[in-house]
């Protein structure tokens, strides 16, 4: 993946960037102080008590997880601007490049490689790796995508390619076969959901992560981190879309509104709600 870059977090006179920051710096004091537990426990303490502590500072963890996300929200201007993209903060860049993602996809599908790439200044595939097609997308997907999020998201396209890479293999001619299959399937579903656990986990990483580690410590701070991504990884394997996509035309306003409502399926369950109350919120 690409190189993280530090931003400083611009929406000015919201209050609850702070919000974010305080409830990071209480999940990685559960983090530090679970670990501690678990490496030098107090030499009178029994199992059951450990057991019983360790489920307490967990469920504090879980807590200030989801008390940061959903600060995040409010601080970007609520969920359903972060969904639609109307948030330059949080959400803009992310909508976007998804977006370019399977709507790039989708056209290389239609339209085979060969002549998608002609289109782009490539006329052969002749001496192109895998990755060097790859990364011919990528640009194209995010040429011009600029916010306070465009790293971030930016990070979660270059995860995608990474498993994309490691799908097709060294033979671009597997290309076409594995991209049909992709968007012909709600495997590419899969991969959104993907792009929008790292990239929300991106996006944490760089605006926080650098303050948590001159305040709590290297170690602390990478605990704590990989915390938060393992949060997200798990969450966002929780209720699942049941909606089939593969006859979305993600080049549509069909196609645009789906990508809009998996993301706020996402953000809603990250910010601590339940899966089996979600509502999706009626997008223009």
């Amino acid at each position: 993946m690409g190189t993280s870059h530090r931003h400083k977090l611009g929406v000015v006179g919201q209050p609850n960037w702070g919000s974010v920051s305080s409830s990071i710096t209480g999940l990685a004091n559960g983090v530090a102080e679970s670990d501690m537990l678990d490496n030098n426990p107090p030499a009178n303490m029994t199992s059951r008590q450990k057991s019983k502590r360790q489920s307490i500072i967990g469920a504090r963890i879980n807590k200030n997880y989801h008390h940061a996300v959903r600060n995040l929200l409010r601080a970007s201007g609520g969920r359903a601007k972060v969904s639609n993209g109307q948030s330059r903060a949080f959400g803009y860049a992310g909508i976007v490049v998804a977006g370019g993602l399977v709507g790039t996809f989708q056209e290389i599908t239609n339209n085979g490689l060969i002549p998608w790439l002609q289109r782009n200044g490539i006329s052969s595939l002749e001496g192109m790796s895998c990755r060097d097609i790859l990364d011919i997308i990528r640009k194209y997907i995010d040429n011009g995508v600029t916010g306070l999020d465009d790293t971030a998201a930016k990070e979660a396209l270059e995860h995608v390619m990474d498993l994309l890479e490691s799908r097709i293999g060294d033979d671009p001619l597997n290309f076409e076969k594995i991209m049909n299959n992709l968007v012909g399937s709600d495997e590419i579903k899969n991969l959104l959901d993907e792009f929008f656990g790292v990239y929300i986990y991106s996006f944490l990483s760089q605006s926080f992560a650098e303050k948590l580690e001159h305040e709590k410590g290297t170690e602390t701070m990478y605990a704590t981190m990989l915390e938060i991504k393992e949060q997200i990884i798990d969450d966002i394997k929780t209720g699942k879309n049941g909606r089939s996509v593969a006859t979305v035309d993600w080049n549509s306003e069909d196609g645009k509104n789906f990508i809009k409502s998996e993301f706020d399926r996402i953000l809603f369950i990250l910010a601590g709600n339940e899966a089996v109350s979600y509502t999706h919120l009626t997008l223009p």
